[in-house]
């Protein structure tokens, strides 16, 4: 037996949402912006990326290539750093913000061994509402000792000691290419060297 209903928030069948991919159903979300159609691009080159290279866990790692490649575009936000609260359960974690509106690559997959649908814009790409985990909460133990070694380091050093084949510099002019972008490694380097991510807290 197949049931079908409708979501409340887009207005598509659950029947069509299963049949649909990802990128189509992020097409759909409501999220305004004049760079729409490259955050998008943007998201799941990331996406894909994460597909053909599984990392779990790996989200203070894809959420700075994400920074660095929405960045070259012209595209403002923030390299967000915090703590997730689904349920009950607090964990740590980094994300991306264009305006206030939250996108989340490396939720689909995490360190626990779980598989979860991507967020773009808030919304979850797996039921098209908006997520329901809150971003950015506090627990009473706070972020752990990686999220607080992740904070403490450059962000040039941090990206050049990920341990990624060929290193993520190159990685990043990389994927650029998909973006239709042309990046050089040392000014990459020197261009983002003082960037900071933005520390959540609601």
């Amino acid at each position: 037996m197949r049931f079908k209903f409708k979501n409340k928030e887009l207005g598509i069948s659950m029947t069509a949402i299963q049949n649909k991919s990802y990128r189509l159903i992020a097409a759909e979300v409501p999220f305004e912006h004049e760079q729409r159609e490259r955050i998008h691009e943007t998201f799941f080159v990331m996406c894909d990326y994460l597909k053909e290279r599984p990392n779990a866990g790996a989200c203070h790692l894809l959420s700075s290539i994400m920074y660095v490649l929405l960045k070259e575009q012209g595209i403002e936000c923030d390299l967000c750093i915090g703590e997730v609260k689904e349920n009950n359960y607090f964990f740590d974690h980094s994300w991306i913000e264009i305006d206030g509106k939250v996108f989340d690559v490396a939720i689909q997959m995490t360190l626990d061994g779980r598989s979860n649908p991507p967020v773009f814009a808030s919304y979850d790409l797996g039921s098209t509402t908006t997520t329901s985990r809150e971003y950015g909460m506090s627990s009473p133990g706070g972020l752990d000792s990686v999220a607080q070694k992740v904070l403490r380091v450059s962000f040039d050093r941090y990206i050049s000691e990920a341990e990624i084949k060929d290193g993520t510099w190159k990685k990043i002019k990389k994927l650029g290419r998909n973006l239709k972008l042309r990046l050089e490694v040392s000014e990459l380097k020197e261009k983002y060297k003082d960037t900071q991510r933005k520390v959540v807290v609601k």
